[in-house]
């Protein structure tokens, strides 16, 4: 979850960077090495919610499920507009949802990359389930599973990304009117026995 003792207009400008990253396509040599070789099939429960900003009028960003598949990867994800305008849910190459990874759990590995431009490549969602809105008006969500083919590397983190989003109109004051979503929250891919 987001941490309380960030400030917002810091998130802000995280987020306005990360999305410039994931806008430039950016993994310009950050990406670590595959540490043991890809991950098995495995699953994981996740309960992850996250706010953004963490009070008053937010967008909310949950993660249900995460599951490796002998295919690829899959997860049960949920966006809702808490807010007083509506979003449009923008999806492209660039700035699709799907999933990155990092070589820590730490939050602030994020932070440092996207600072440095040196965010790792997105894995997009290749297919939804139901398809994903083009927009989100107020007070609703969608929930649904994002898919991909390709296997992950055993040993780094998931962290889950909601791919761009817009305002239409304007956002609370302490949001972007466009961004990219990186969860704080990442689950550690384990190894084969």
């Amino acid at each position: 979850m987001c941490d309380d003792a960030r400030m917002p207009l810091a998130r802000s400008a995280l987020l306005a960077l990360a999305t410039a990253a994931l806008l430039a396509g950016c993994d310009s040599g950050g990406t670590p090495p595959l540490p043991s070789g890809p991950a098995p099939p495995q699953s994981a429960t996740l309960d992850w919610v996250e706010r953004f900003p963490s009070q008053g009028p937010a967008l909310v960003f949950r993660a249900y499920a995460f599951e490796v598949t002998s295919a690829g990867w899959r997860a049960e994800i949920e966006l809702e507009n808490d807010t007083a305008i509506p979003w449009t849910v923008e999806e492209n190459p660039a700035t699709a949802f799907g999933v990155m990874l990092f070589t820590t759990g730490d939050v602030a590995e994020v932070e440092q990359r996207s600072r440095d431009d040196q965010l790792p490549g997105l894995r997009a969602a290749r297919s939804f389930d139901p398809p994903l809105p083009t927009s989100l008006r107020p007070g609703a969500a969608w929930r649904g599973t994002i898919v991909a083919p390709g296997s992950l590397a055993a040993g780094l983190y998931v962290r889950i990304v909601f791919g761009q989003l817009v305002a239409d109109g304007d956002p609370p004051k302490t949001m972007p009117t466009q961004f990219s979503w990186i969860t704080d929250n990442s689950y550690e891919l384990e190894a084969g026995s």
